[in-house]
């Protein structure tokens, strides 16, 4: 008859250090998935709505009309964005070449919390926009397009339509480490 190896009182200790163990990785992993998960998802649909609204504005939807910039806001879905606040910016400029090597911005709308980022290719100042966002003084150096002709170089005449989307991924933050992230698109047409 074979007797069976006493076990001193462990039952079960091994299983209860697989799972301390365990934690220490795999709930990392797990929160780490679920991060970038949600941040594909969000990626995709704020290129949608970059393209949508860049779409729109090379089409010539009016965006200081209240009724397209609420057509626009049903476009983001479950993005949380408003007109003048929420959690993303909408910032589409229309860019014109000069002849020279340089282009200017001859109309900026910006849609959402404008507080969050900046165009990464020209920035008109405010004062120099007028109700309809079209630039008032083309000669201003704020007007001025430089970054923009590093991607694409416009011919005297030649109009391109600049869309760029941030979102703020703060949300998604639950470690603390991410600070300051989001997700930006650009679209030209």
């Amino acid at each position: 008859m074979m007797r069976k190896p006493e076990s001193h009182g462990r039952h079960g200790s091994t299983l209860i250090e697989f799972v301390l163990a365990g934690s220490f990785v795999f709930v990392p992993i797990l929160l780490g998935l679920s991060t970038v998960g949600m941040s594909l998802l969000m990626s995709s649909r704020v290129a949608a709505l970059n393209r949508n609204a860049t779409h729109m504005f090379a089409t010539g939807m009016d965006f200081s009309q209240a009724a397209s910039v609420n057509l626009l806001l049903k476009t983001a879905g479950t993005l949380n964005i408003a007109a003048a606040g929420g959690n993303g910016v909408v910032i589409l400029s229309e860019i014109q070449g000069t002849g020279n090597g340089t282009a200017v911005c001859v109309r900026r709308v910006v849609i959402g919390n404008a507080g969050l980022r900046s165009s990464s290719y020209v920035n008109p100042k405010t004062s120099l926009l007028d109700a309809g966002g079209n630039v008032t003084n083309l000669k201003d150096a704020s007007a001025n397009a430089t970054s923009f002709n590093s991607m694409l170089t416009l011919a005297s005449g030649q109009t391109a339509y600049l869309g760029e989307t941030y979102f703020s991924t703060a949300q998604f933050d639950w470690t603390g480490v991410l600070k300051g992230t989001g997700i930006y698109q650009k679209v030209v047409f």
